[in-house]
Order: structure tokens, then C-alpha cells, then sequence
């Protein structure tokens, strides 16, 4: 503890004046008595000279002696003034309670540290009332709404300091406060700076949760795998394995949490009988794939005691451990064996069969929860090579799809690319069923994404080329009309329903046109039927060949029926197509024989657009539904005008 400040040279040099002062009035005092000496007392002269002569040397030696105390004092001044200085220079905020709890001193650093509390600092203040000026200040804003209780604890912690204080201050800072008692019963209380050495932990916190969290999601990755998976270390100890893995060696799956080593594995897996006896022996055949294991083993397929086929990958990691991954193909290895039994050349249906296997193609990718990829695998690289530069930059998947469409690697989109990206965002994020795409190489790939549980988003393709043509042929087959070769009622139905939601969506036009034969009852009675399906065939080209716009549909709704549905057109335009299928039915010149209409083959068109419709609210029967209706009686009023004309719905603007 600092020692208290001598007394000011100033109130030494008082006294030194007044000694001399003293001593200047004796003398003074000896002259006056000189004067009034008695003669007739000659001996009372000496005595007071000598008194005189006395006083004055007492004065001399307490001058003297006030001199050096002066002196003395001066120097334990200038001392303590630099202990104080030294005392306020500290980094620490330093304060001083005696064995009372009340104040007796402190430093600079804990008035600067306190600004608000530095008129109270004063000598016998109690430490409960610095707490109390410290609530009123708002210093302590962890107190709001308990501050008895928060005074009660302090002072318990005040009265028998154990363990260091850390406390975050009003200003953000982080302060460690460390109270010692001291012998005389008095306690020294002193406060660090470790705001940088906090935000060093919290960092370090940080990195540590951002690699827990990459840990979670490879591993959330690695379960979410439509494969076994296992990993072992540099000592072939077995470090993981996935839920799939575990479930195709149901006999070992108490050894995934023992770290046991690869020969442990497979000889508890032998010894529980999932492991059938090999030609050569057991022990030869583990030598012998221990071997194999250390050198790279390719691709093999094994089938198991339970009659499953299992696929095995191996591959070295660059730490020396062993990827394995196993895929269940026992529905592919039975084809392989009733192909083999089918076919003479045995051994040569095993090669087609293997090349197959190694050929599906099973691209991988992970997204975390910004939907930035973080890792793909070679076959998906392989898929996508337009953008191969672009993998290991933790690009968003918007920009991945952007880029591959700039460099041309998308295939043909069924609408414009920001509508398809923005559709196909949407398809993400709602995780809806696997989705078919065409590559910009022809080739076809089913996508099967699935978020995981931390917010990001596992995604396999697989190449399925073959069978997309396969169901392209049945879908053409399904929605084609066999007579005409137009679109059927099934596709229009379809395409009706997709282009109402589109143009309700974007607020674009929406037209249909139903045209129907004139008089063809009377055309196939006088020609035959052969001739009528001959004569439709001719009207279904003259219709296809005017309405070109890719967009546009021209279908037969049955018998002499047909529709034109015209995305992005209204009534006007429909009917001016409309016309022109009119002209040139009549360019064609098909003779009609028995048409009061005219000597050639004449069609009656009907059109009604969305403007027909009173849509708000909408009709009960359905937009599809309203649309076909209005355009059917607009078909009604061209044949009740005397057909071979166009004829408009009426046009209802909506109520508002």
C-alpha cells in the first residue's frame, strides 16, 4: 500500500521563519535589557546574556533540525510522488478497501475504467454503496430487474474471493477482477484487459463449432449415400461406416464403434457365418486379400452367405487409410446370371454385364446450407464438363447453372432460362420428387435431391438415357392421335391445363381455336370411311402446317374435331391464324361431293381467348373447362352462320 504524503515543503519553511523570527526577538530583547541594566546589580547583565546566548543556540539547532527534516521530508515527498505516478501508470485497474469493506484508495486505470463512478471514489466510502452508485450508473446491465440479488451475490463473493471475475463491461470490453485479502485484513483488488484474449477464445470457439459442423455434414452426407460406406485408417483400423453399411452386415454392426482392425472384421464376420467358405480356404483367401488390399483392388462383386450381390470399390486416401464403398447389386447380378444362362457365350455376357455395372453413372454433390457446393465426385464431373474449372470454388449452385448455360452445356429448356432457373430453385428448396433432364449431349439424367437436416442439400444423378427414350416413345405414343399423327385428347387436356396456369402466373394472353369439318358425315357416306380417315389425315397437315410457332398446339379431339391452342395470342390474332387455316383448306382443294357449303372440304372454326372468360371469380366448372365451353359455342355460332367461316366469342371484361 502506498504510504501517506509527507507534509508540503511550504509548511517547513514556515517554521524554519519562524525559529529565525524567534531568534532575531531574543536578541532584540538582549539590547533592550542592555539599556535598562541596574549598575547597582552588575551580576543579573551576565545571566541574561547568558539566557540570550542559550535561547539563540536552541533556535540554531532547531533551525538546523528543521532544515534537515525539511530536506527529508522533500525526498519522501518526491518518492511517493513517483510511486504514484508509477502506481497510476499500471495497466490494471487497481483498488484498495481496508478490513472494513471501504475505500481507501486507487489507481488512474480504475477511475478511467469507472468514469462514472470516479466523483464517489472518496476515502470510508462502503463497497456496498459503490455497487449501489454502480446499478444507478447502468455499469451493470446483467443486474436489470435483480438488482438486490445481484448486490446480495457480489458482496458474498467480495467478503470470500475464491476463483477470478470475469465480467463483459457496459462498454463491450472484458475485464478479469481478482480480489485477495491481505494480513491486515484488508483486501487489494485488482482488474486485466483480456478483451483481445476473449476474442481470441471466442475465435478459436468458433473455429472449432465450424469444424464440428463440417464434420456433422460430411458425416450426415456420408449416411445419406445410397451406398455402404466404411473408412479405415492408416493402421486399417475401421474409423466409420454409414447406416446402409451396417444394414448389408447386419453380423458385424456391433463392430462399427470398436475401431477394430480390417482382419478382426472379416474374421468375426467368418467365424458369425457371414463369410462363405472360399475354394482356396479361409486363411489363404484373407492372405490373399490382405495382399490385394495394400496393392489396390479393382472393382469386384462378391455374393454373400444370404444370396445378396455386393459391389466393392476400394481406394487409398492420401493419409494411407481405405475408402470402401459397396453397393448392393443383387438385383443386377440375377439379370447378369439369367443373361448368362440365356446365352451360350457365357463369358462374354459376364464382360457386358460387369461393363454395364461399371457404367452406371452415379454423379455426387453436397450443398451446404448457402447452397454452395462443397464436394462432388469424379462421375458428376464427368456429366457437367462445361464447368469443370468451376468445382472447386464454392460457387452457388445459381451460379453453377449459369455458367454451364452460358458455355452451352444445358440442354433444351421447356421455358425461357431465368423462368426455368427460377422454377427449378423452387423444385430445390421443396424437395419435391427425382426430376428428368436432358443434357446438352443428349444424354438424360434423373436428379434425386433430398435437404439435410443442417439446411444444405444432397443430390445423386444417374444417367438413365435408355430409359428416358424408352418413355419419351411411350409418352409419343400415348399422346399422339394414331389416324393423324397430332396431339390426342390426353396430351391437349394436359397442355390446356399448363398453359392456363402459365398465363394466369405471368398475366399473358391465352387463345384456343376448335375447328370442325363441315358436313363430314355426308363426305364418309358418300366416299366411305377409308376415304374419310384419308380426308382427316389432309385437313390434320393443313392445320399443322399454318399453325408452325413451336409453342403452339394442333390436336384432334375426336372424330372430325380439332383444336389449335395458341399460348401468347389473343382472340384477334387466334382468329386471324384462324383464317388462314380457312385458306388454306380451300388452296388445298379437297372435293367434298355432297357439301352444301362449297365444292371442296370446308372447316367452321370457333375461337375464344381468356378475355371471354368472367374469371373473378373463377367459373366452377374451371378455367380448362369455361375456355373449351366458350370456344365450343363460338363454334356453334360459325356453323349457325352458315359455316366455312370464323366465329369469336363474345369477349366479357372482368368485374372491378
Amino acid at each position: 500500500m502506498l504510504p501517506r504524503s509527507p507534509p508540503p515543503p511550504s509548511v517547513i519553511r514556515r517554521l524554519l521563519l519562524l525559529a529565525v523570527a524567534l531568534g532575531l526577538f531574543d536578541l532584540a530583547l538582549l539590547a533592550w535589557r542592555l539599556q535598562l541594566a541596574d549598575p547597582a546589580h552588575p551580576w543579573v547583565l551576565p545571566q541574561r546574556v547568558l539566557s540570550t546566548l542559550v535561547t539563540l543556540a536552541l533556535v540554531v539547532a532547531v533551525v538546523l533540525a528543521l532544515r534537515r527534516l525539511r530536506q527529508a521530508l522533500e525526498a519522501a515527498h518526491a518518492q511517493t510522488e513517483r510511486e504514484r505516478m508509477l502506481f497510476d501508470a499500471l495497466p490494471t485497474g487497481i483498488v484498495v478497501w481496508d478490513a472494513d469493506d471501504r475505500f481507501v484508495l486507487c489507481n488512474a486505470d480504475f477511475r478511467a475504467l469507472y468514469p462514472a463512478l470516479a466523483p464517489h471514489l472518496v476515502p470510508g466510502l462502503p463497497f456496498e454503496q459503490l455497487l449501489r452508485h454502480a446499478l444507478r450508473a447502468g455499469l451493470v446491465p446483467e443486474a436489470a430487474g435483480g438488482e438486490q440479488a445481484w448486490i446480495e451475490g457480489r458482496l458474498a463473493q467480495h467478503r470470500q474471493p475464491q476463483a477470478p471475475i470475469v465480467r463483459r463491461m457496459a462498454d463491450g470490453r472484458w475485464r478479469r477482477i481478482v480480489e485477495q485479502r491481505l494480513p491486515d485484513g484488508s483486501m487489494l483488488s485488482h482488474s486485466v484487459d483480456i478483451t483481445e484474449l476473449v476474442g481470441k477464445e471466442q475465435a478459436l470457439e468458433a473455429a472449432r463449432q465450424d469444424a464440428e459442423r463440417a464434420r456433422r455434414t460430411l458425416v450426415e452426407a456420408v449416411e445419406a449415400l445410397p451406398a455402404g460406406f466404411e473408412l479405415y485408417d492408416a493402421d486399417d483400423r475401421l474409423v466409420m461406416t454409414n447406416r446402409l453399411m451396417r444394414e448389408m452386415y447386419p453380423l458385424i454392426a456391433d463392430l462399427a464403434d470398436q475401431r477394430p482392425s480390417f482382419e478382426q472384421v472379416v474374421r468375426t464376420h467368418h467365424a458369425r457365418g457371414g463369410v462363405a467358405e472360399p475354394p482356396e480356404g479361409f486363411e489363404a483367401w484373407l492372405a490373399g486379400r490382405r495382399r490385394t488390399r495394400a496393392t489396390g483392388l479393382p472393382p469386384h462383386t462378391r455374393r454373400q452367405p444370404d444370396g445378396r450381390w455386393i459391389r466393392v470399390h476400394e481406394s487409398r486416401t492420401s493419409d494411407g487409410g481405405v475408402v470402401g464403398v459397396r453397393i448392393d447389386v443383387t438385383e443386377l447380378e440375377e439379370q447378369r446370371l439369367a443373361l448368362e444362362r440365356a446365352r451360350a457365350d457365357a463369358e462374354q455376357a459376364r464382360r457386358t454385364l460387369v461393363d454395364a455395372v461399371e457404367a452406371l453413372p452415379a454423379g455426387f454433390e453436397l450443398y451446404d446450407a448457402d447452397d454452395r457446393l462443397v464436394m462432388t465426385n469424379a462421375m458428376l464431373r464427368q456429366m457437367y464438363p462445361h464447368i469443370g474449372d468451376l468445382w472447386d470454388r464454392g460457387l452457388r449452385f445459381e451460379d453453377l447453372v449459369r455458367a454451364n448455360h452460358e458455355r452451352g452445356g444445358l440442354g433444351p429448356l421447356a421455358l425461357p432460362f431465368e423462368d426455368w432457373l427460377a422454377e427449378r430453385q423452387r423444385e430445390r428448396r421443396s424437395g419435391g420428387p427425382p426430376r428428368v433432364h436432358q443434357l446438352a449431349d443428349g444424354r438424360w439424367v434423373r436428379t434425386y435431391e433430398r435437404p439435410l437436416p443442417h439446411g444444405g442439400l444432397v443430390g445423386v444423378r444417374i444417367d438413365v438415357t435408355e430409359l428416358q427414350r424408352l418413355n419419351s416413345e411411350l409418352g409419343r405414343l400415348s399422346q399422339t392421335d394414331a389416324l393423324t399423327g397430332l396431339a390426342n385428347r390426353r396430351l391437349f387436356d394436359q397442355r390446356l391445363a399448363e398453359e392456363l396456369a402459365r398465363a394466369r402466373r405471368r398475366g399473358t394472353p391465352l387463345a384456343l381455336a376448335i375447328a370442325d369439318v363441315d358436313h363430314f358425315k355426308r363426305y364418309n357416306d358418300l366416299h366411305g370411311h377409308p376415304a374419310g380417315d384419308a380426308c382427316l389425315k389432309q385437313v390434320a397437315a393443313v392445320l399443322r402446317d399454318t399453325a408452325r410457332r413451336p409453342s403452339d398446339l394442333v390436336a384432334r379431339l375426336g372424330g372430325e374435331e380439332f383444336a389449335l391452342l395458341l399460348p401468347q395470342d389473343d382472340a384477334a390474332a387466334a382468329a386471324a391464324l384462324a383464317e388462314r387455316c380457312l385458306a388454306a383448306l380451300d388452296r388445298a382443294a379437297l372435293p367434298h361431293g355432297d357439301s352444301p357449303v362449297a365444292p371442296q372440304v370446308t372447316v367452321s372454326i370457333g375461337v375464344a381467348d381468356l378475355a371471354a372468360l368472367a374469371l373473378a371469380p373463377p367459373p366452377a366448372e374451371g378455367d380448362a373447362s369455361a375456355l373449351l365451353r366458350a370456344a365450343d359455342r363460338a363454334l356453334y355460332a360459325a356453323k349457325q352462320a352458315g359455316r366455312h367461316r370464323v366465329a369469336l366469342a363474345p369477349r366479357h371484361p372482368a368485374p372491378g
